[in-house]
């Protein structure tokens, strides 16, 4: 069965006990959960028992999945070490994977990192996925795949997100060049046609985080990105839009698997 998840950035503004509760009312059997907190507004669980508790009590209630958990960039100056809390939350959780966005532009130092983070990681049962981006110190799918391959790791793979497949002027046709046991999950959303107009990081930036589309209203190759991509890959839906953001979370929820549905049905794989 395919695996359809949501992922945390879609409604990241209700944190993670909010994105828990609002999959579950849309009717997601798998949730994508920001526990390590990237932006100031982002929530803090880690180390809060009582918001552990919450989010732990919710996740068995529900009976929802813990597919992955971000957001884990590799900077210059990541502690590795002081990832285990939140990695031991992540795998108290079930969790299958954590998403790792390379910031750091130095290439030995950042497979130096992602070493060891690849290496806590594992203790804790967890997969490590690079997600590369236009705007990182990780620009290409090439350069995600050359990262991945240097670090020799067993639980180290990637995450290939469609808007950044796009904006990064990649194409589903270059994945046949990738190991297929590379592609552990796609972050799925879609958007304009990439038109290489010269945008700013900044521009990149917000479009990836305020103005993607849901699957199915855009014209990216969504249908042939997922022929290029293993059979069972699970999909998680990444389309925050601030087009939405008025609406409860629960409906954003069920806006994104509702569209995500109806497009895997319109092309024959529901």
């Amino acid at each position: 069965m395919q695996i359809i998840s949501l992922a945390a950035l879609t409604i990241l503004d209700c944190g993670p006990a909010g994105q828990v509760r609002a999959c579950a009312e849309a009717g997601f059997t798998h949730a994508g959960l920001r526990l390590n907190p990237l932006l100031a507004t982002d929530q803090a669980v880690a180390g809060d028992p009582v918001k552990e508790a919450e989010v732990e009590s919710l996740m068995r209630e529900t009976g929802l999945e813990l597919l992955e958990v971000g957001v884990f960039p590799v900077t210059a100056a990541m502690d590795v070490e002081a990832l285990r809390p939140v990695l031991a939350l992540s795998q108290r959780l079930g969790g299958h994977f954590i998403v790792c966005p390379i910031e750091d532009p130095d290439e030995a130092r950042r497979i130096e990192t992602f070493s060891r983070l690849c290496d806590l990681a594992a203790t804790y049962g967890l997969g490590a996925l690079v997600e590369f981006n236009p705007y990182s110190g990780c620009r290409s799918l090439d350069a995600a795949v050359a990262l991945v391959r240097a670090v020799k790791r067993p639980n180290a793979a990637l995450v290939l997100d469609a808007l950044h497949l796009s904006r990064s002027g990649g194409h589903p046709r270059d994945l046949s060049s990738v190991d297929p046991a590379l592609l552990q999950l796609v972050h799925f959303c879609d958007a304009p046609p990439f038109n290489a107009d010269g945008r700013s990081a900044d521009e990149l930036r917000r479009e990836s985080r305020t103005a993607r589309l849901l699957p199915g209203e855009g014209g990216l190759w969504l249908a042939e990105l997922l022929e290029a991509l293993p059979r069972d890959i699970p999909i998680s839906i990444e389309a925050p839009s601030a087009r939405h953001a008025q609406l409860p979370a629960g409906e954003r929820a069920k806006l994104a698997l509702d569209a995500t549905t109806d497009f895997l049905k319109k092309i024959g794989r529901a």
